[in-house]
């Protein structure tokens, strides 16, 4: 009985999130299509660089390859969504100014931001209203990285060994549908991450030359966790309303569950008040 319900509330929860994230606020008119230019030099090479996106509803593609520190374009049509820079030394803010007040047009506003990023070594930063991202940062040199976003449909991916130790890795998010993919190349120690309601995968692949601990914080959700076959893992849950499927061979104990007998060590602890777990272990 307590699995059944637990699926029909996910499943209420997620059907309301394959829609279009929307609010009932008053409207606004859209105008001139515009493109905002970006174009920030490089410190020296051996500098630290803090890079914070702002933004509110929209799209965003970040990746590597740029000549410089952050490099390229915003295209927008409604005036009070005019992004600005701003510089302090290393420290570079993209921000764009958005009222809680204003409707979005769902089917007439712009707003995509196409950003690219340097080989210097950054600290990133990303908060975000309702948008849809793809971030591709394989290659680059993360030192840590932080994202909140209040609802989204998000891609992170590091399809390249990160150049750098992820020395703080953080994302906080609600409503939400996101895929975090090749994490093993991630470089990072610790992860914490915190949802609300939504869909969340957590995908190791990659090298894996060091150990993980992860922390997850989330409310009704729909968790995915991805095992490469060169890592051993121990997952610990704790809450009882959730449902677990396996991929896969698992040793499992009360709430513990262990994959693998060689490799670095991912650990993770699981806070989920309803949900579905599943596990997938490639072998």
């Amino acid at each position: 009985m307590k699995t059944t319900k637990l699926l029909i509330l996910l499943a209420l929860a997620l059907s309301l999130m394959a829609c279009t994230f929307s609010v009932n606020v008053p409207e606004v008119k859209t105008g001139q299509t515009r493109t905002f230019e970006v174009s920030e030099a490089s410190p020296p090479a051996e500098d630290v660089s803090s890079i914070k996106i702002e933004m509110g509803a929209g799209s965003l593609n970040l990746s590597g390859g740029a000549d410089k520190l952050v490099e390229g374009t915003i295209t927008y049509n409604i005036d009070s969504w005019k992004p600005g820079v701003t510089r302090q030394g290393n420290a570079v803010t993209i921000k764009q100014s958005t009222s809680t007040s204003v409707a979005i047009p769902a089917d007439t506003y712009k707003n995509s931001w196409d950003l690219k990023l340097g080989s210097t070594p950054i600290e990133l930063t990303l908060a975000t209203g309702a948008y849809e991202g793809d971030l591709e940062l394989g290659g680059l040199a993360i030192t840590a990285l932080s994202v909140t976003d209040g609802a989204s449909k998000s891609i992170i991916r590091f399809n390249e060994p990160n150049a750098a130790n992820l020395e703080q890795f953080s994302y906080k998010t609600g409503a939400s549908d996101v895929r975090l993919e090749g994490l093993g190349n991630a470089r990072a120690s610790h992860i914490e991450f915190n949802g609300g309601v939504g869909r969340y995968t957590l995908d190791f692949s990659g090298i894996n030359d060091n150990d993980i601990a992860v922390k997850m914080d989330c409310g009704m959700s729909d968790i995915t966790l991805v095992i490469p076959e060169n890592v051993r893992s121990i997952i610990t849950i704790n809450g009882e309303m959730n449902n677990t499927n396996f991929t896969g061979t698992w040793t499992v104990k009360d709430n513990v569950y262990q994959s693998g007998t060689t490799g670095v060590l991912i650990e993770i602890e699981i806070d989920m008040s309803v949900g579905n777990l599943n596990l997938i272990r490639h072998e």
